[in-house]
């Protein structure tokens, strides 16, 4: 029997702004754990770090 439903909604990467080194991948499966995880990421205004979008295709979008 397969998983259902295993494929996650976003991923995201937590970067060094400095050195471009990623330095935690996180999954959200839904957009609620996406949507608290921005507020609380933007609250705790870390410094020298960032997030941006991760894709299957490579492609990556860039948040400061």
């Amino acid at each position: 029997m397969g998983r259902v439903g295993g494929k996650h909604k976003k991923v995201i990467e937590l970067f060094n702004e400095k050195t471009g080194e990623v330095t935690r991948t996180i999954c959200f499966r839904d957009s609620l754990s996406f949507d608290e995880f921005v507020k609380s990421f933007d609250a705790m205004r870390y410094p020298g770090y960032g997030w941006r979008y991760r894709d299957g295709g490579g492609k990556k979008e860039k948040h400061e």
